[in-house]
């Protein structure tokens, strides 16, 4: 059996050929595994989300709660001593406008 000889071009091509596949290899891991990374990341950001709505529907039963009218009174009457004004002290306007 003869060998046959390779030639420079033919060495050249063969390498080049094997050069492009291991490229194409290396783009196809990292698309991969950049698309994995992306899709864990999406799904921490939608369960970051839902946290943070979760904690504005907290905070804003809380707020309700610290301004209903009744807490308020509570606070005014009880803690700062307020009054109700005397029935003459209390002055109706003309309901803003001019006459």
């Amino acid at each position: 059996m003869i060998r046959r000889k390779w030639t420079h071009r033919e060495i050249g091509l063969g390498i080049g050929f094997l050069l492009a596949m291991i490229g194409l290899l290396t783009f196809y891991i990292w698309y991969q595994t950049e698309a994995v990374r992306l899709g864990i990341d999406i799904g921490r950001r939608r369960e970051d989300i839902s946290s943070l709505r979760n904690d504005i529907r907290k905070l804003e039963l809380k707020k309700t709660a610290l301004l209903s009218p009744e807490r308020v009174e509570r606070i005014a009457r009880g803690d700062l001593g307020l009054i109700d004004a005397p029935p003459e002290d209390i002055i109706y306007g003309n309901g803003g406008g001019r006459h």
